[in-house]
């Protein structure tokens, strides 16, 4: 039994391992069984991470930047109202419903195959940061099938403002998450 093991462990690292490109690119790219296939969509598991990332708060507060936020990060659309404290289920169906309406039209304009893990890493990576930040600045590296490249501008993304002094500051939190979706991204 533990032969088997070890060699399905091996077999699995070795699939894992990176593939350079042949143009000379900086990363591998999805192979084989680990494509995605259809459109790309956060999986149960992406969900989890992103409930791991995000604070559960079960009142309405403001983020820090004047957002009325409620949940898992959920932002308070006009028409919605949450006057008492929401269960942890409710703020799950929240996060699934803001990833559908936020997250996945981002991932339909990626062009490249990915694996699963890519898809979460990146779907973990817009929910904190936007869809527009993805676009501007990892899209363009990721559909040219520069990765590494795609995942240097990620990682840029850590820093928040000081709200009495209106100062950038790196913020640790956000340097942890982004090494965590760098880190499933090449997984």
């Amino acid at each position: 039994m533990r032969r088997i093991l070890v060699v399905v462990i091996v077999a699995v690292l070795t699939s894992c391992g990176r593939t350079p490109r042949p143009e000379g690119g900086d990363t591998r790219r999805a192979r084989g069984s680990d494509t995605v296939t259809g459109p790309p969509r956060v999986s149960p598991d992406g969900l989890r991470r992103i409930r791991a990332a995000e604070a559960l708060i079960q009142h309405a507060y403001d983020d820090g930047v004047g957002n009325l936020t409620i949940g898992y990060g959920h932002l308070v659309r006009p028409g919605e109202s949450f006057v008492r404290d929401i269960t942890e289920q409710r703020a799950s169906a929240l996060l699934a419903e803001d990833v559908a309406r936020v997250v996945n039209p981002a991932l339909d304009r990626v062009t490249v195959p990915l694996s699963q893990h890519q898809v979460d890493a990146l779907g973990s990576f817009i929910f904190n940061v936007g869809p527009g930040n993805f676009t501007r600045s990892v899209l363009p590296h990721l559909n040219a099938g520069h990765f590494d490249r795609a995942m240097d501008h990620m990682a840029k993304f850590t820093h928040g403002t000081n709200q009495r002094t209106g100062e950038q500051i790196t913020l640790r939190g956000l340097q942890r998450r982004r090494r965590a979706e760098i880190a499933l991204f090449h997984s």
